[in-house]
């Protein structure tokens, strides 16, 4: 007997600082082949600067009004979005994803273990904040575990935000989850190897350690687009549509006509490069087992600067090449005009890919 999915037609909603994407998926069941994902919907809004500040809204009235226009319910050329049922993303920077060990093997695993393990690593007050966890693996001796947590008033200001615009959020989920579901290889075995995801945006970066089938752990880092154009602008003395033509033209390559420009993104490059390392000794020194960073697959409107996955990858010795959005969509043909656009909505087909499957 199939039971019904109560949710159907849940899509997917990532809620950043200055756009909203909406990707809703539509699963297709072929006899005796692997299940694959029609794209129904997949649209964006943008945000006045000011609307959403490192992922804490500072004008929910105005976010309200942009997701309504998105949705088709308000002043828009966009086909009403008819269920009311969304997964959306919480903010990185107001998150906190964690592999941790507990000497206990799962069947006598408690809650109140955890609790007491995740104050441990928090760097908030639980009494504050959300607490979510799974076992990923266990043994006679030890439970690995997954925990997320979120300040409450992180969490509430999104799940408010939803409701005001009559949706109903299925599940609230931590940015680097649903980034990982989009560009980790679902049917790809990972054994002896680990991956970096780095998530360059407009305005806010993030690494991920993937490894042992799981997020092993996310950090933010000082690194965006907007730190870029604002750095070149200051430093060249232009202004900022200037600077930021440069920057998306030449990237990471010499300029002839600004001699000076080169030098003032390789120093911002050697910051960035300098954070990753930082990060790999911290997960090789203080997790068990760490399996060597093998490649670095990298996201975010940021990560198509010419040349930088090549400077990266020399300065780590490390590969790193573009994340592929839509490889467990399982699409028969990915035309070049979706394959630029993915780095863009990563989270937001992360976020579709659980509504279509499971979303509670």
């Amino acid at each position: 007997m199939f039971l019904r999915n109560p949710f159907a037609g849940a899509f997917g909603l990532d809620i950043g600082d200055l756009t909203i994407k909406l990707v809703k998926l539509r699963r297709q069941h072929r006899p005796h082949k692997p299940v694959n994902y029609i794209i129904e919907e997949m649209r964006s809004i943008s945000l006045p600067p000011g609307y959403i500040v490192d992922g804490e809204i500072q004008q929910p009235e105005m976010v309200r009004k942009k997701i309504l226009q998105l949705l088709g319910k308000e002043g828009t050329k966009f086909k009403p979005i008819k269920t009311p049922w969304v997964v959306a993303d919480l903010p990185e920077p107001k998150t906190f994803l964690k592999t941790i060990s507990i000497d206990t093997d799962q069947e006598d695993l408690t809650e109140e273990d955890v609790i007491y393990q995740a104050r441990k690593h928090l760097p908030f007050d639980l009494s504050e904040a959300y607490l979510d966890w799974q076992v990923i693996e266990s043994n006679e001796k030890t439970s690995k575990i997954v925990i997320g947590a979120v300040p409450k008033i992180t969490a509430d200001s999104y799940t408010y935000l939803l409701e005001s615009a009559d949706l109903r959020p299925v599940a609230l989920e931590i940015e680097a989850t649903s980034i990982a579901r989009a560009l980790v290889t679902a049917d790809k075995d990972y054994v002896g190897e680990a991956r970096i995801i780095l998530d360059l945006g407009a305005t806010r970066s993030s690494l991920m350690v993937y490894d042992h089938e799981t997020i092993q752990f996310s950090t933010n880092l000082s690194f965006s687009g907007e730190l870029m154009t604002t750095a070149i602008m200051q430093k060249l003395k232009i202004d900022y549509a200037e600077a930021e033509k440069m920057k998306i033209e030449s990237g990471l390559v010499y300029d002839k006509t600004k001699p000076k420009y080169l030098k003032i993104v390789t120093e911002m490059t050697d910051k960035l490069a300098a954070e990753i390392k930082t990060a790999i000794t911290f997960y090789q020194e203080h997790f068990s087992d760490p399996n060597p960073i093998t490649h670095i697959t990298m996201t975010g409107r940021v990560s198509n600067l010419k040349n930088l996955r090549e400077t990266l990858s020399r300065k780590l010795k490390i590969s790193s090449g573009p994340g592929h959005t839509w490889k467990n969509l399982k699409l028969k043909k990915v035309d070049p005009g979706l394959e630029e656009v993915g780095v863009f909505y990563t989270s937001a087909v992360g976020l579709a890919l659980r509504a279509a499957q499971k979303p509670w």
